[in-house]
């Protein structure tokens, strides 16, 4: 049984999808301003061999990515750039798909811009407020979370944790952890004209309007890097939970662990990023995956050319064995192929599963059998064109 670590739980759980031959997976995508670089790379690699493993296992995918535009970043590259905040994201949205077909991502089904879902947002927050769960401050617009039952439960925080946090700073709050879903009152290059108020949908009820409209009540997998535990992801399932009066709206919430660069994250702000597109043509996406695929998708990895090129060996291998498949498979790499699969059934183990590939590798250099189905099968689930 495939068991995955649920966020919410804590814990490994049997993987039982809402749909028994459907799992439904929305990705928190990126905002579209600037280039991919490898810590977003790694979010949609690990999502990828996780929708074929799954397809593997006889089930269907529906993987769907926002695409956020909404956004101060992508406004001040348009200032910048005398353009559209359109064209901006249109640019780097086409950049960001360039980029996964560079590295064999190919299990998205859908990318949408969240300035299509404008008028859901306004509808959902208005829902909201007639439910009596939201309210209006000074011409913002605020989740009530006294009013969400259980929250701060993905994020591990009781209520007097949440409320040391400092967010969206506005007069008129009834408490100070409560969360922004319009803003009226900020200055911004661009705005909305809407019945809130002239004004910008905010963050967390952008991903939860894209949700909705397109999974509607509920859906399997909610995924993305660890820092979006709090507050993004403990948002969006409070909204998600009071928009469709459910109580387990997401199966799971799974997480991917951040890469570093010297030890700090890698991100924009700090100029410390290893851009995909720049990474693609000194490596093979092969070797890139298999670096990746190196590390648990929980744990953070601190990047290192050292440790990708140290991959090159286990390719060779790969490659190697796949000059020497035959029509059947040997009992010992049987029982290996069986060990492979069983590491990535126990929360997508890809290290272990890429120690029993060398295994196997080895066993075939030194004469015994493994058939072109099993040989094919194991290098489309690590997504692997050798």
């Amino acid at each position: 049984m495939f068991k995955l670590f649920n966020s919410f739980s804590l814990s490994k759980q049997d993987f039982v999808p809402f749909d028994k031959s459907l799992v439904k997976i929305f990705i928190c995508g990126p905002t579209v301003y600037d280039y991919t670089h490898l810590g977003h790379a790694r979010i949609f690699l690990t999502y990828d061999l996780l929708s074929r493993y799954l397809n593997d296992q006889s089930l269907q995918t529906d993987v769907l990515v926002n695409l956020t535009d909404i956004n101060q970043n992508v406004f001040n590259k348009a200032k910048e750039n005398s353009t559209t905040y359109k064209d901006i994201a249109k640019f780097y949205a086409s950049a960001f798909v360039v980029d996964l077909q560079s590295l064999g991502i190919q299990s998205i089904n859908r990318l949408v811009y969240v300035s299509d879902y404008v008028s859901s947002i306004e509808t959902q927050v208005q829902e909201l407020i007639q439910k009596k769960v939201a309210y209006t401050a000074h011409g913002n617009v605020y989740l009530d979370v006294s009013r969400v039952k259980n929250y701060g439960k993905i994020s591990q925080q009781t209520r007097t944790e949440l409320n040391l946090h400092r967010l969206d700073i506005g007069p008129g709050k009834k408490n100070q952890e409560d969360i922004m879903l319009w803003n009226c009152t900020d200055e911004f290059d661009f705005s909305w004209e809407s019945q809130l108020g002239k004004g910008i949908p905010w963050w967390h009820m952008q991903d939860t309007a894209v949700a909705v409209e397109n999974f509607g009540k509920n859906y399997d997998i909610h995924g993305g890097a660890r820092e979006l535990l709090y507050p993004h992801h403990e948002a969006h399932l409070a909204q998600y939970e009071l928009l469709t009066d459910s109580e387990e709206p997401v199966r799971a919430w799974v997480h991917v662990g951040l890469v570093l660069s010297d030890g700090e994250k890698m991100s924009k702000s700090l100029g410390n990023v290893v851009w995909v597109k720049d990474l693609i043509k000194k490596y093979s996406s092969d070797l890139i995956r298999l670096y990746v695929f190196s590390k648990h998708y929980r744990d953070d990895m601190d990047f290192s050319e050292k440790d990708l090129e140290r991959q090159k060996p286990l390719l060779d291998l790969i490659h190697l064995a796949k000059s020497r498949v035959s029509d059947t498979t040997h009992e010992d790499i049987s029982n290996l192929v069986r060990s492979f699969m069983e590491s990535l059934d126990d929360d997508l183990d890809s290290p272990t599963a890429l120690a029993n590939l060398e295994k196997i590798c080895t066993e075939v250099k030194n004469g015994k059998g493994l058939s072109q189905i099993d040989y094919s099968r194991m290098c489309n689930i690590l997504g692997l064109h050798i």
